[in-house]
């Protein structure tokens, strides 16, 4: 099928009949009935993914470049906005892969998560000062805002790039930035205020077409995976990710090193979920069961 131009956005009539196609086929494969439950649910959560994303190009229903590039943004999506595991991910990928069996377009040829053994890697405080260092050696305003931003805040990736010019408050002890979903208030430390304040300065120098804080080179919003290339190239700068290739730093393991900081400068665990936007209490109490080989960033 030939590829098109513009933008494709699926329509939820559309996404409950391929549904409803999809269940068929489900009944009559060899899947044991709870498979066919997991795979079906996955599959829906894709669907109304897709229904509320416009995605430029082709259908990613009929065309495999499509596909593609639809379900990289689907994973992208679920690590950065949903706090998604490796596995769970993994997961999601077959369901897709037998989703698109069917749709005879065959599966997907999208990597999997690197499964780690271990607890998930948190900065020491050696590996800190080295990010902060190489973040102050960047030349980009806006690279060492966001840098800062996801260091100092915690913020989920997703949830960096929705911040709006009026989400952020840039006034001595009052300074703040204000998170949409799920909506709270995060206090800006001293430290990355100054490095704000000349990224907003900047800002009003380039062409803007949105509101959005953080801007890509076309004056649009910034899009998570630049996000994840700028924090990815820092911490390559800061020398951090040679020996742990399997496992650099990222936002999510920027996002890891705020909590346990604050948990280990004794910040009550209440108030560090509550900076983290978890909803549940037991996601928080996961970075107090760090052992030595997280402590030192060797898992």
């Amino acid at each position: 099928m030939p590829r098109s131009s513009g933008t494709h956005r699926l329509t939820p009539a559309r996404a409950r009949t391929v549904l409803v196609g999809y269940e068929t086929a489900l009944a009559r494969s060899t899947l044991a009935p709870p498979s066919r439950r997991v795979y079906r649910s996955r599959v829906a959560g894709y669907l109304a993914w897709l229904s509320s994303q416009p995605l430029a190009g082709a259908d990613p229903l009929a065309d495999a470049y499509a596909r593609n590039r639809a379900v990289g943004a689907y994973r992208d999506w679920l690590k950065s906005s949903q706090d998604a595991k490796p596995s769970t991910i993994n997961a999601v990928l077959t369901a897709l892969d037998h989703f698109y069996t069917h749709l005879q377009l065959g599966p997907v040829p999208t990597a999997r998560e690197e499964l780690m053994s271990g607890a998930r890697r948190i900065l020491n405080e050696e590996e800190q000062l080295r990010f902060l260092a190489a973040v102050e050696r960047h030349v980009s305003a806006r690279d060492r805002a966001i840098a800062y931003s996801l260091f100092y805040t915690g913020l989920r990736v997703a949830e960096l790039v929705a911040l709006d010019r009026v989400d952020i408050r840039l006034v001595g002890k009052q300074s703040h930035l204000v998170v949409k979903e799920p909506v709270r208030r995060i206090p800006l430390q001293p430290q990355p205020q100054p490095v704000l304040r000349e990224w907003v300065r900047e800002r009003t120098e380039w062409v803007a077409h949105t509101d959005a804080l953080f801007l890509n080179q076309r004056g649009g919003r910034l899009s998570s995976r630049s996000v994840d290339d700028v924090v990815l190239r820092i911490g390559h700068d800061a020398g951090l990710n040679a020996r742990r290739a399997e496992q650099p730093v990222t936002p999510h393991v920027l996002r890891h090193t705020f909590a346990r900081r604050l948990l280990r400068e004794g910040t009550a665990i209440e108030r560090v979920a509550e900076l983290m936007g978890h909803k549940r209490l037991d996601t928080t109490q996961k970075y107090q069961l760090g052992d030595s080989a997280d402590i030192h960033g060797r898992a």
